[in-house]
């Protein structure tokens, strides 16, 4: 899996530059809130944007849309407990309509979330910064992570880590803030 962070996904405990130089210029990331943003991170029409600060419950609202046009094609989706649509993986049928290269999925993939510049690995120029950021507050609020030549793995006792969805997202905001550092 590529190093990307979710939500979902999703989402620095308070790591700040310290000291006095002024920071350098940095040239803006668009997001919801630029005016370039309208411009050049449009998403496909119907997609929801998933920002630093999007909650995983709120990913899954974002994801309804997409699900009900499976479900118009014809797959079969089961209702969790908050009553929403969820892949049911093992209805005949489903693994053909998840295939990407079904023209059912093609017509629904225009819903499903996109990831906000700041999240995105191809238009965030700081992306491997911020991500580095992201897994060294996740190991500051005791997220159970280790570094091996390079790359961030689960590390010991993370079988019984009990996930923390507002450290995570606390962290991801910081972390993906469209500024280098």
């Amino acid at each position: 899996m590529r190093k990307r962070t979710l939500v979902v996904l999703g989402s620095v405990f308070l790591l700040a530059a310290c000291g006095g130089a002024e920071p350098e210029a940095t040239p803006q990331i668009p997001t919801l809130t630029t005016p370039a943003a309208a411009a050049s991170a449009t998403p496909p029409a119907g997609a929801p944007v998933i920002r630093p600060d999007t909650t995983w419950d709120e990913q899954r609202v974002m994801q309804q849309p997409f699900m009900r046009c499976l479900q118009e094609k014809g797959m079969r989706l089961t209702t969790d407990e908050k009553g929403l649509l969820d892949l049911d993986p093992g209805a005949p049928g489903n693994q053909r309509l998840t295939s990407r290269d079904d023209p059912a999925y093609a017509d629904c993939q225009k819903l499903w979330p996109v990831l906000a510049p700041e999240l995105d690995e191809t238009k965030n120029p700081y992306w491997a910064d911020d991500n580095e950021n992201y897994h060294k507050c996740l190991v500051a609020g005791g997220k159970p992570l280790v570094k091996e030549n390079g790359e961030w793995k689960v590390g010991p006792g993370f079988d019984t880590w009990e996930p923390d969805e507002a450290m995570e997202m606390e962290c991801q905001a910081t972390a993906f803030d469209g500024r280098k550092g």
